[in-house]
């Protein structure tokens, strides 16, 4: 595949090369009176460009038919120039605010910046291509203050999750996503290089207008278009490196597992197992043996052209990542074609399509990374006959390396997104568009597992194999009617629409064993025994519907006092006849106070904007059918004389026709200035908003029959404050900006059901043991347990303090916290951390000069907690961390670290010694690049050429002992637990080009 993949993206590139018949224009730009380096100079109809030198000037190829050049800079306004017949063509710029200018897509259109009375921030193209990564969201970390990027796995291929805001529900918490028009789920299968900018709304003014499902905040995605590229411009960019592991565990070698376990021995009662643990030595360190520095590697081709009639962007991208574990990787094809036409003076057509192929080989990583943190060091991978080491009879642990040897998994997907829309003028200020879009994926998996023996717990007596199959189409049709007018100092747009979108997808599975062979070509459910099949079939992705109205109002008086009122009725499938449709309103409110007459332009305050807003979105991410009963089938039971086996079902879940949507009221207020001639940016935003009518598959009383049903049944609250500060500026040849963003938020569960105090969850793999709750007064999924108040030193202290069960010298210590001699549960278990940061934190710069540039990411948060609950699961002789080392073994010799032990209190039960800091910062990107002098480029006939050298995770300052501190198990009540089962990320070198013809 990847060799065709390859010709292919080569013979797409000779085909788009054109040459064309030229002359010369040169000249000089300058920008209050100094030579501008860096002005991007275009000729119309071309792909003709060029950017000025150190000392402002430029020359450029001017094929003929080309009459205009059109120069562009930041900081200073765009200009268009008639070239008339001219060779020599000197321009001056005049500054300008980007703020001012810059235009805003929005909920079903775009706005200008400075017009915005809602809280949006925008992240363009140049700042998503430095990470090597498939994945946008991974791209985004750190860009958009009030946005929490978390990497959730470092696996090859997987997506990002996003948080806007904080987490507002006790469910599904992901923002939605919007993009080309086209409402979707997820942006996983998004090329980065496709983008070409990203608007993240956060306030209820700008996104009320997404009604039932803007409560999570929303982002869209705005993908590149051929408009400005004239006659045609051809882009190149290629990148490779390598990866690796960003950090490893510290575990116990041979020799100190060896005492840790004679310890453990002994203090159980039992005679210590090893003789002579110095034996031993190092032995094997497991996680060197399960990962591996793996390639990366990225090539990508695009042709955009455009007129004033139609334009078209047509890209192609292969993207291929091996994993640091070995056994898996990911390949991902993606091609991508955007048209617009004129087919009459007031009559536009065009279409986004996106096509998708993406293929992964899987590994149990979860399986490989425990295995290889618990396997005994003692034993050897492979035998002296090259048989896999049994780390079962020491530590009751599978070996890792078998497990990856033994898979044989492997996953397809082919997506298809994209619409085709058409904009009609209807007279001089109405504008009609339809659109219609498609979201079409089709998924299959087939994993095979041979015959193999390593331990008695460790083996597979028959071979199998189980083949999953999938598809999922999701379609949107909307119809929206825009009016624009200005008259005198009073500009008012408006907008109104329908939208209906409709989602349904089915899988099938099917499994076999004991097939006649074991060869690739025999992976197939008909080789095996027909007796052994099993087969399931059912719903996938979902079985909904939703059919809305929208409508929105801006306004504005001469550039100064600006409103926008918007508000959207949906109606769900999801939920029943009582409240199946919501109504969501917003106002926004903004006063440009650096547009007044009485404003003085000269001081240091070059601009200022206040903005707020109030308004109410939705929530409708629960299940299907919510509002009916659930009936469960394959319910069997012995009845009559005979005692004859009889099918049967149950009820399993109650109706609730009364469920609603969840509610989020959200009141913003914010503040835009200009400093210092605009080149000191600074936004801020203070929020708070309340979700109430959470949606929860929450437990009833068992008198009723049935275990749970789906309820509005708490009231969750988000409030905080999101900063941005950027300094921009140009000196002669020297370019560079230096900026940050900073979020903090405060996340409580303000009421919950009456019939119920608490919520746990967050299982914790001893017992069943839960490790989170969620009680009102709390942050939603709380950690929840005893805090560590010593070691007992002595018998004497032992018999002094309360204790919990049984308890002896060199065992930990719980607080009795009501102080009542005893240790109890429901009295003495507080709230030891939670996994919602308190602040979320983004640094960015960049320095140009001379033709080379240097730009760098920091990313961190502080103030979220950690359970590293690999440490407590302990079921047999596993290996230790480090910090085992440091245990008691006699008084006065730790005061923190309990005596060694197999089980028992020390390591079963949730305290404060599980209980670790996450905050973090990181150096996410470290980039350095040379672009080629234009007279260079000139002779090789390219537009510009341009090397550079990127790292990411390069390092990371936290005091956690993991892989990683991003911990995310896809639900708000299981963050932040730690089971080692979580890929870790990677630090990856590459080196790149970009190349414009």
């Amino acid at each position: 595949m990847r060799q065709r993949i390859l010709f292919f993206l080569a013979l797409f590139t000779f085909l788009c090369t054109s040459v064309s018949a030229q002359t010369t224009v040169s000249g000089i730009v300058t920008g209050d009176g100094d030579p501008l380096i860096g002005v991007s100079v275009r000729a119309n109809n071309s792909s003709s460009g060029a950017v000025t030198d150190l000392d402002g000037r430029y020359e450029l190829s001017l094929p003929a038919g080309s009459d205009s050049l059109y120069f562009t800079y930041i900081g200073f306004a765009p200009r268009a120039e008639a070239v008339n017949n001219r060779s020599i063509i000197d321009i001056e710029l005049s500054e300008a605010s980007e703020l001012l200018s810059e235009v805003v897509v929005i909920g079903y259109g775009v706005q200008k910046k400075d017009d915005l009375t809602g809280s949006v921030s925008v992240v363009s193209t140049e700042d998503l291509v430095d990470v090597p990564t498939q994945s946008l969201g991974q791209a985004l970390q750190g860009k958009v203050s009030g946005l929490q990027i978390i990497p959730g796995s470092g696996t090859p291929g997987a997506d990002a999750i996003f948080r806007i805001r904080g987490v507002g529900t006790l469910n599904n918490a992901d923002p939605l996503f919007v993009v080309d028009g086209m409402i979707l789920s997820d942006i996983s299968f998004l090329n980065p290089r496709d983008v070409e900018s990203v608007s993240v709304l956060k306030d209820a003014s700008a996104t009320a207008i997404y009604g039932a499902r803007g409560a999570n905040g929303v982002i869209i995605v705005t993908t590149k278009q051929g408009a400005d590229a004239g006659a045609g411009r051809i882009s190149v960019s290629a990148y490779t490196g390598t990866q690796e592991v960003v950090k490893t565990i510290d575990v116990a070698n041979a020799t100190e597992y060896a005492t840790l376990i004679n310890e453990a021995d002994i203090n159980e009662g039992r005679p210590a197992r090893y003789a002579n643990p110095e034996q031993y030595g190092e032995g094997t360190n497991w996680q060197d043996e399960i990962f591996q520095t793996a390639p990366i590697q990225n090539i990508q081709a695009s042709f955009a052209a455009g007129n004033d009639v139609s334009s078209f962007n047509l890209s192609a991208n292969y993207f291929k990542q091996e994993g640091i574990i070995k056994g898996s990787d990911f390949e991902r094809f993606t091609a991508r074609i955007n048209t617009t036409r004129k087919v009459k003076s007031w009559l536009q057509l065009g279409t986004n399509i996106g096509l998708i192929l993406g293929s992964s080989d899987n590994v149990n990583s979860g399986g490989i990374l425990l295995n290889a943190y618990r396997a005994d060091p003692i034993t050897a991978p492979r035998d002296s006959l090259g048989n896999f080491g049994n780390t079962a009879i020491r530590g009751n642990t599978g070996n890792p390396l078998a497990t990856i040897e033994f898979n044989n998994n492997k996953s397809q997907d082919y997506r298809a997104v994209g619409n085709a829309f058409a904009s009609a003028s209807l007279g001089e200020h109405f504008t009609f568009r339809t659109s219609f879009g498609l979201d079409f994926t089709y998924a299959k998996n087939r994993a095979f597992t041979p015959v193999f023996f390593v331990s008695a717990s460790q083996q597979n007596e028959e071979n199998n194999i189980s083949v999953f199959n999938a598809y999922r189409r999701n379609w949107l049709w909307e119809n929206t009617l825009t009016y624009n007018q200005s008259f005198g100092k009073h500009n008012v747009d408006g907008l109104v629409g329908v939208t209906s979108q409709d989602n349904f997808g089915e899988f099938i599975s099917g499994g076999r064993q004991r097939l006649i062979g074991e060869d690739p070509s025999l992976f197939y459910l008909n080789a095996g025994d027909v007796t052994t099949a099993t087969n399931s079939n059912g719903t996938f992705g979902g079985n909904w519907g939703l059919l809305s109205y929208l409508g929105r109002i801006n306004y504005t008086y001469d550039s100064r006092y600006l409103l926008t009122v918007s508000g959207r009725v949906d109606g769900s499938s999801r939920f029943g006849d009582n409240n199946r449709y919501g109504f969501f309103p917003s106002v926004g409110l903004g006063w440009n106070v650096s547009q007044e007459e009485f404003w003085n332009a000269s001081g240091a305050i070059s601009r200022l904007k206040l903005r707020a807003s109030w308004g109410q979105t939705g929530n409708d991410r629960i299940g299907d059918f919510g509002y009916t009963p659930l009936v469960s089938s394959g319910v069997n039971a012995v009845f009559g004389v005979d005692e004859i086996l009889l099918p049967g079902a149950t009820l399993q879940t109650h109706s609730n026709p009364d469920l609603k949507w969840e509610t989020t009221t959200q009141t913003d207020f914010g503040i835009e200035l200009g400093l210092l001639d605009n080149r000191l940016q600074l936004e801020a935003d203070a929020y708070r908003k309340v979700t109430s009518g959470v949606l929860f598959n929450a437990p009833i009383p068992d008198y009723i029959g049935a275990g749970a049903a789906v309820r509005n049944i708490a009231e969750v609250l988000n409030r905080g404050l999101d900063l941005k500060l950027e300094w921009r500026e140009v000196r002669g040849a020297l370019s560079y900006s230096l900026g940050g963003n900073l979020s903090l938020v405060h996340n409580e569960v303000l009421k919950l059901d009456g019939e119920q105090n608490d919520f746990f969850a967050g299982g914790l793999g001893i017992g069943g043991q839960l490790g989170t709750n969620s009680r009102a007064g709390f942050a939603a999924g709380s950690f929840w347990g005893y805090e560590i108040d010593g070691v007992f030193q002595n018998q004497e202290e032992v018999d002094q303090f309360a204790t919990l069960g049984t308890q002896r010298p060199g065992d930990l210590r719980f607080k009795d916290q009501n102080g009542d001699g005893v240790i109890t549960p429901d009295e003495d278990r507080v709230v030891l951390g939670s996994a919602i940061p308190d602040a979320i934190l983004g640094l960015n710069g960049s320095v140009a000069i001379s033709g080379f540039d240097l730009t760098f990411d920091f990313t961190g948060q502080f103030g979220n907690e950690i359970i590293n609950a690999k440490k407590m699961s302990r079921f047999g002789a596993y290996n230790y961390e480090v910090s085992f080392l440091d245990r008691w073994n006699g008084e006065g010799t730790s005061d923190t670290e309990p005596r060694v032990t197999l089980a028992g209190q020390n390591i079963e039960t949730l305290s404060s010694r599980f209980v670790e800091d996450g905050s973090y910062i990181r150096l996410r990107n470290l980039t350095v690049g040379y672009t080629l002098p234009k007279a260079v480029t000139d002779r090789l006939r390219m537009q510009s050429f341009r090397l550079y050298l990127s790292g990411t995770n390069l390092w990371t300052s936290t005091d956690y002992s993991g892989y990683n501190p991003e911990i995310y198990n896809g639900s708000v009540f299981d963050n932040g637990i730690d089971r080692g089962d979580i890929y870790p990320i990677a630090k990856t070198i590459t080196a790149g080009l970009d190349i414009q013809f």
